[in-house]
């Protein structure tokens, strides 16, 4: 794969972010980096995508960048143990798109240059899922759904795939130029997704007029926050099961942290999923789907608006590996 903007990882990668100790043995010690990774026989490709350009095309907070390499030094550190064995697990590296970050730039120019990086992502997801394995996409902007989308599409022989997004934003907003509010419309209209189901939506943040376009669906499915926890019309449980049923079949598992509580994010939410829950879904979604990739997006570990957290790169770790348990447990 030779793409301009992509960085493949190396040694230098593993040992900035891997701390050795003594007696112990670390994910960074033990995970198979870089270019050769169709050799590896590990079944998880991770990568990283280091842009915030989707969100300022939706007129967001920038920071989406920020949150691979505080990943990384969070994960490369996670210990390598009879549960969650390094050896299956192939850090491949990441999208660089800084690029195209320019300071002065106005929303049309960052929409077009979304396209631009569409065109980057797809290709990556596609060679890695015709291969037979799952890629992990880390960090980034939601923006990214739909070249991720588009390669599972091709990666899978030209079939639709389903998706599962756990979520406070449905994305589906119209389509006035690619951003992070729209990439699952683009899918769907595009015929590279079938059925689009949600979980968690925030009825503050999300349109009549969208909801109403994706009531034209028979095949788009969600649930709101706020009947499974204010009017208890349904439990979490239940409301996942369901969505898990409907998605028989290939299915793409898109976890936007802005659902999660206190998560560092362009739509930071004081009200959401716990982390816990979160930690549940995607053990489950591994578990219980036929996964076709792992998309965790929107979190960020520094915004432009100075704003910082240090737990932004362990909560995404968490949920890399509950994931990769959950995939692991069911063979």
């Amino acid at each position: 794969m030779e793409l301009k903007y992509f960085h493949y990882a190396d040694q230098q990668t593993i040992n900035t972010h891997c701390n050795s100790r003594e007696g112990e043995s670390k994910l960074g010690e033990t995970v198979s980096f870089g270019i050769n990774w169709k050799v590896a026989q590990a079944q998880f490709v991770v990568l990283g995508i280091q842009e915030s350009i989707g969100v300022k095309a939706n007129l967001g907070i920038a920071g989406t960048h920020s949150a691979w390499d505080a990943y990384l030094s969070s994960f490369l550190n996670v210990q390598h143990t009879d549960r969650l064995n390094g050896s299956n697990i192939h850090i491949l590296g990441a999208f660089d798109f800084s690029a195209f970050a320019d300071i002065n730039a106005s929303v049309n120019d960052y929409r077009e240059a979304t396209e631009k990086m569409d065109e980057q992502v797809f290709p990556v997801i596609e060679e890695i899922i015709a291969a037979g394995k799952t890629p992990i996409i880390i960090g980034g902007s939601h923006a990214n759904a739909y070249p991720i989308i588009k390669g599972a599409f091709l990666g899978k022989n030209r079939k639709p795939i389903h998706v599962i997004n756990m979520d406070a934003h449905a994305d589906f907003r119209r389509k006035e130029g690619r951003h992070s509010g729209n990439p699952f419309r683009f899918a769907k209209e595009a015929g590279f997704m079938e059925k689009y189901t949600m979980l968690g939506l925030h009825e503050n943040y999300n349109s009549q007029a969208m909801l109403t376009d994706m009531a034209k669906h028979k095949d788009i499915h969600h649930y709101f926050w706020e009947d499974i926890f204010l009017r208890n019309k349904i439990s979490f449980d239940d409301a996942f099961q369901d969505l898990v049923e409907i998605t028989q079949g290939s299915c793409g598992i898109e976890l936007d942290l802005d659902s999660v509580e206190g998560v560092l994010s362009s739509a930071m939410s004081p009200s959401g999923f716990s982390s816990t829950q979160a930690r549940q879904f995607a053990y489950r979604c591994g578990r219980q789907t036929e996964a076709t990739y792992l998309h965790l997006c929107e979190a960020s570990s520094q915004l432009e608006n100075s704003l910082s957290s240090g737990t932004t790169g362990k909560l995404l770790s968490y949920l890399v590996t509950d994931f990769i348990k959950g995939v692991s447990e069911k063979n």
